[in-house]
């Protein structure tokens, strides 16, 4: 963790760490701006609630979807960017990265979405 932090400093972003406890997870994520999760769903699990005050959740999992996390964070009005889409923003950047064109971002959004 102190290295992590030491790099978030010298980036001029703050950055804490706090032991997985659901008392101590509540207590250093009520300040903060966005929570990234990348941890499965069933082990985030019990710290749902722990964490459904933060205003922005990046939560990395796709499925299943929602998870508990994020459906706790929606309820209690926050904003939630998934998986998907963080998977979708990604893909749009590797297209143009990769062929110099513009992603053809709807067609890509819609087969995202196609079952």
């Amino acid at each position: 963790g102190r290295r992590r932090a030491a790099l978030a400093q010298r980036l001029g972003q703050a950055a804490d760490f706090c032991d997985i406890a659901a008392d101590a997870l509540a207590g250093t994520a009520a300040g903060a701006d966005v929570v990234v999760n990348t941890v499965p769903a069933d082990a985030v699990a019990p710290y749902a609630d722990a964490l459904a005050a933060t205003p922005v959740l990046l939560d990395a999992i796709y499925d299943p979807w929602p998870t508990p996390l994020a459906a706790a964070v929606t309820a209690r009005g926050g904003r939630v960017i998934s998986g998907l889409q963080m998977l979708l923003n990604q893909a749009f950047t590797q297209v143009e990265l990769f062929t110099g064109m513009p992603a053809p971002k709807e067609a890509m959004r819609a087969a995202l979405e196609a079952p």
